[in-house]
């Protein structure tokens, strides 16, 4: 039974069909390992070569994100000392016109208290004037009224009075 079935064994196309993907795979193994190999290798490396990009990549974008930070680091600082700067200048500004501002309103008080001297004195100056043209009024009238009752009188008293105030 033994040859029998080692004869039936050959005759089957399968056992054929077995060996030959046996042989096959064996022949295949041995040819193509290489460049399977080869490759695979070439894939890695590529792989490897990615990954080491990748964390080149990975590095600067770190390092700009420092320098960036960095950046927005020293330009807020900047920013705060322009603006502790402009408040400075504000205060000191206002400062300035507060002062000019009194000085101003000092000066403008001095000319108004002058104006008022020279118009009171302008005032009293008319008073005066007008005093002075009523007195004489008056006394015009007042004399004028003596001139009447004693005008003659006085006349005649001149004229007998004039010889001897020519000596």
């Amino acid at each position: 039974m033994a040859a029998e079935e080692h004869a039936s064994f050959l005759a089957d196309p399968h056992s054929w069909v077995l060996f030959s993907a046996i042989l096959f795979a064996i022949v295949g193994w041995k040819k193509g390992k290489q460049p399977l190999l080869k490759i695979l290798d070439g894939r890695t490396a590529r792989i490897k070569a990615d990954l080491e990009e990748a964390a080149r990549l990975k590095n600067e974008a770190q390092e700009l994100l420092a320098d960036y930070q960095k950046k927005h680091r020293d330009a807020v600082q900047t920013a705060q000392k322009i603006i502790d700067n402009a408040q400075e200048a504000a205060l000191l500004i206002q400062k300035d016109a507060g002062q000019k501002l009194e000085e101003n309103i000092t000066r403008r008080e001095g000319l108004l208290l002058e104006r008022i001297a020279r118009a009171e004195a302008a005032a009293v100056q008319s008073l005066r004037h007008q005093a002075a043209d009523i007195a004489a009024a008056a006394a015009e009238k007042l004399l004028a009224a003596t001139m009447d009752k004693r005008g003659a009188k006085l006349v005649d008293e001149a004229i007998e009075d004039l010889p001897k105030r020519l000596n």
